[in-house]
This record gives C-alpha cells, sequence and structure tokens, in this order.
C-alpha cells in the first residue's frame, strides 16, 4: 500500500492473485442492496441498452453507455457501512474498443452521498478487459458507505462505456431495511398493474402482462422475486428479478432476467413502477 497525502492508492492485481481470493461477495451489486444514487445527466434507468443500473447488475455482457466529452460521475449507495478490500472493472463486452474508460477515479465516503469523500483509487484502466482488480492493504483498508466513480476520460470515442463495476470487502453493519411493499403499482415498463402482499420477510403477488404470478422473500433492502408469466400458448415462462424501493418509498425499481443460461447474460425487462395505493388490488 502507498500513501499520496490522505490517499490511499489500491494496487492493482494480476490475475492469479485476484483469483486466490475466491468466490466473494460483490457488495457494489443491486441485488446485494447497493443503490445508484447519482448518474450523469444523459443516463436512463429504462433504457436497458444504455441503464446506468448496467453497471451494478452483476451481468458482464451488459453495459451503460453515455457521451464521451466530459467527466462521468457515479456515486453508490452502500447497503452497509462497509470495509473494502479490492474493487474490480469489467470493460470486455463493449461494442467498440475505443469507448472503453481510460482514467478512472473512486473516492469514498463514510458521511453523505454529498461530502466527505476520500480519493482511494486513481488509474488508467486497460482497453476492453474484464477483471481489472485494485486490492487495498489489509492493515488499511477504507471504510464508507457511499462510492464515487468519476470517468475522466476513454480511448477516444465520442461515446464512454461501462460493463461492470464491483467492489469486495466486508460489511460492518446490518441494519439495510425496506418498508413495507404492500400495495398496488403502475408500471411503466408493460407490467401493467402491479400487485404485492408482504407477510413477514416473504412477498406474493402478480401483475397483467401474461397473468403473472409472484412469489419472493425480503432480504435486508433487496426484494427478490420469482416470477411466472403465461404465453399465449400457455407455456410458462420462468423469470427472477432484483427490486427496491427509493427512499421516500413512493417508487419500485429493479429488473428480472429469464433463467435459461443465455437469460443470465442479459434482461427480459427493467421495471419501474409508482405506488399507487397502499392496499393491493386482487389478483385473477
Amino acid at each position: 500500500m502507498k500513501y499520496l497525502g490522505t490517499m490511499i492508492v489500491a494496487i492493482a492485481l494480476t490475475a492469479p492473485a485476484a483469483a486466490q481470493t475466491g468466490p466473494a461477495t460483490d457488495l457494489f451489486a443491486f441485488s446485494q442492496g447497493a443503490r445508484l444514487v447519482q448518474v450523469p445527466d444523459d443516463a436512463e434507468f429504462t433504457a436497458m441498452d444504455s441503464s446506468p443500473l448496467n453497471l451494478i447488475d452483476g451481468s458482464a455482457t451488459t453495459d451503460w453507455t453515455g457521451e464521451a466529452g466530459r467527466p462521468a460521475v457515479f456515486v453508490l449507495e452502500l447497503a452497509e457501512r462497509t470495509e473494502l478490500s479490492r474493487i474490480a472493472f469489467d470493460t470486455a463486452f463493449l461494442n467498440r474498443d475505443e469507448k472503453s474508460p481510460r482514467a478512472i477515479r473512486v473516492e469514498l465516503s463514510d458521511t453523505s452521498a454529498r461530502s466527505g469523500f476520500v480519493p482511494i483509487l486513481a488509474a488508467d484502466l486497460k482497453m476492453k478487459k474484464d477483471g481489472q482488480s485494485f486490492g487495498f492493504d489489509p492493515e488499511h483498508r477504507p471504510v464508507g458507505r457511499w462510492v464515487r466513480l468519476t470517468i475522466a476520460s476513454n480511448y477516444g470515442d465520442d461515446y464512454t462505456g461501462f460493463t461492470g463495476f464491483h467492489g469486495y470487502g466486508r460489511q460492518l453493519t446490518a441494519t439495510a431495511a425496506l418498508p413495507d411493499v404492500t400495495g398496488r403499482y403502475e408500471g411503466w415498463s408493460g407490467w401493467g398493474t402491479l400487485n404485492l402482499t408482504q407477510n413477514g420477510d416473504t412477498v406474493t403477488g402478480c401483475y397483467e402482462y401474461q397473468a403473472g404470478r409472484i412469489t419472493g422473500r425480503i432480504d435486508g433492502r433487496v426484494l427478490t422475486l420469482d416470477m411466472v408469466e403465461t404465453g399465449p400458448d400457455g407455456a410458462p415462462r420462468r423469470l427472477r428479478g432484483h427490486f427496491g424501493l427509493t427512499p421516500d418509498g413512493g417508487k419500485l425499481i429493479g429488473f428480472a432476467r429469464g433463467l435459461t443460461e443465455s437469460d443470465r447474460l442479459g434482461y427480459a425487462t427493467y421495471m419501474s413502477a409508482d405506488r399507487r395505493a397502499n392496499r393491493p388490488g386482487a389478483c385473477r
């Protein structure tokens, strides 16, 4: 570990060194309760081919894409206060080499999403490469809850893309929770009306599109739903989604993908729905 003033400088890990860490939970993942609380002005969450959610969706084949020419800034709120052991980046599946991010900076705050940020990494990433990993000295690992990623430049394209932003370490608290999700939601991604009923950590419900039926569970501030749709031919289609509520509890956001091997690489749909009532409608 090296220090530059107050900056903690992570050391790039080689592929074998990164592999030695073994399987680990990606604490920057949406499915682990991480939330993007600041994104570039031109970012649209529901634009499936370029959504900023693609940075933290668990797939290395989907990407955020935005206009180059000015820094792109993302702020990630982790589910818990976290001690980071390493950070990793994926860019291999971008459709053009020059879209790859080049100069990046990562900062961490233990104060809020707007203040208290301390630089923990500044690096030039390689073009179109997955698993670019940077580790922190075990004796000086940074601690915080808000992560700010700044992409300062790319390799020359008019657009910049990014397929994966990952963080590993250990959570120091266990306080994350969802308010009760019971209610009727009006969706904006083709699902129609969504009805949810929560009983403890279990959630059941339905949605209009293809007579969708839902069973799920709540873990921290993540709602994981198993969904079954019935097509016109009567054949069932099974999906799994990860969802969360906005801080005011008024909107449900998330995404779902099918359960086949090919479906796991991409998405069936994004979901954005406004809560219209605190009581669900009837499931038919």
